[in-house]
């Protein structure tokens, strides 16, 4: 896929947009004179920006859907100081996408996706048990699992949304469960091993088709059943591995969640558990805050109502 125009480098009106993006947002309306037109958000790796449709609404409409990767024919124009496209044709990307391809329309982690590669090497270089040494081990010699596993976002739509998001975010608690376990007293390599594997399902929950979406396996068992899956077929890699830990690591997996109405069947039942589930939690809602925050401010303090948080949220100005 080769892409050339970039949602930044719009900023005069009457330019020619014929490229390819995402969709984030889709919705039919009308009309104050009852017109019926549909208004869209596109996205790609440098931004998001509003699009309308007013000619061939319906037709155009049942030719994509949300998160799918599309080809638009557009001009720019300025609607109350911002840019935003009046799109003449619409139609989903007809070629395969590749993970490659979504560099394109998701923002690279900060730390950048080399760096937190090093610092994951790093982080299990710690380990000292011989069995959890040896899963990872075997975890890395699963080349696609692992190359999905550093450059897939950790969710669709609520936190870690970008390239690296799900092993940035399988770090963070790592780093945060090691200062944990060392401050209250826990068995360190079995949160760093909690930590990072606790949200591995979504290599199979997730699926490139057109954009980032559920797999129909991940929609049918989700992430926490797919994760103990995978845990379960390392586990068998790796000869003599203890069953206690196997069940600990298991139960990390299965109450991450923490309770069953956010969708973990168990409570965490280990010190380990307990400290992988609240730091993930932490971890989850400050991000998805921080996001909410970059394009959802209403003024220069107090952001839009977050729905998933139900609250408005202050933002401290910079030091």
């Amino acid at each position: 896929m080769k892409k050339n125009i970039f949602i930044k480098d719009i900023n005069k009106e009457y330019i020619d947009v014929n490229d390819s993006f995402m969709v984030v947002k889709k919705g039919v309306f009308s009309s104050k004179n009852n017109t019926k037109y549909m208004s869209i958000q596109l996205r790609d790796n440098t931004g998001t920006i509003e699009g309308k449709i007013w000619d061939n609404v319906d037709a155009l409409s049942n030719l994509f859907e949300k998160n799918d990767i599309v080809r638009i024919k557009s001009k720019s124009r300025f609607y109350q100081g911002k840019p935003q496209l009046n799109i003449a044709d619409i139609r989903k990307h007809d070629s395969e996408t590749t993970l490659n391809d979504m560099k394109f329309f998701f923002a690279e982690s900060s730390t950048g996706i080399e760096q937190l590669k090093e610092e994951y090497f790093r982080i299990i270089g710690q380990i000292k048990n011989p069995h959890i040494i040896s899963l990872f081990s075997v975890f890395n010699e699963k080349k696609d699992v692992l190359e999905r596993f550093l450059l897939y976002p950790a969710s669709i739509g609520v936190h870690h949304v970008y390239m690296g998001g799900l092993i940035e975010h399988s770090l963070s608690l790592a780093k945060m469960g090691i200062h944990a376990a060392e401050t209250l007293g826990g068995d360190t390599d079995i949160v760093i091993a909690g930590a990072l594997l606790h949200d591995m399902g979504k290599v199979e929950e997730i699926e490139i088709a057109g954009g980032f979406r559920y797999s129909d396996r991940g929609r049918l068992l989700g992430h926490i059943t797919l994760g103990v899956i995978m845990l379960e077929a390392l586990i068998k890699s790796v000869h003599g591995f203890p069953v206690n830990i196997a069940d600990v690591l298991a139960n990390i997996i299965i109450s991450h969640h923490g309770v069953e109405e956010w969708g973990s069947p168990k409570k965490p039942m280990s010190i380990e558990a307990l400290m992988v589930h609240y730091l993930d939690n932490l971890d989850a809602k400050v991000m998805g805050v921080k996001e909410h925050m970059k394009e959802n401010m209403e003024d220069e303090k107090w952001t839009s109502y977050h729905k998933l948080y139900e609250s408005r949220f202050y933002k401290l100005p910079e030091r």
